[in-house]
């Protein structure tokens, strides 16, 4: 994939998956043992939809604004994109 690939006016559907840090505690931990029981590990967030392009738009800007409101939601956690893709829909629903 080009790295500057410039993505054309239409309609789209998204897929994006992110791995973040965490910390994870187990259910039902008694709160006086959270800390102990808590452990680092990361997790996956994925995130889908359709929107609108309305002019040309390179590829990357496309995906960082999609990142950008995943790490909004994870309070500003850092994420590694794992998947992103793109997929031109027809005016009808279909995908082309």
């Amino acid at each position: 994939m080009n790295a500057v690939e410039i993505i054309e006016p239409g309609r789209y559907d998204y897929n994006l998956t992110v791995k973040f840090p965490s910390v994870y505690i187990p259910e039902h931990t008694a709160p006086e043992f959270r800390n102990d029981d808590a452990y680092e590990t990361t997790r996956t967030r994925y995130t889908s939809g359709q929107f609108d392009l309305a002019e040309h738009a390179g590829r990357n800007v496309i995906r960082d604004h999609f990142v950008r409101q995943v790490r909004d939601d994870l309070l500003g956690a850092d994420v590694e994109v794992t998947e992103f893709t793109l997929t031109r829909v027809d005016t009808t629903g279909d995908a082309r």
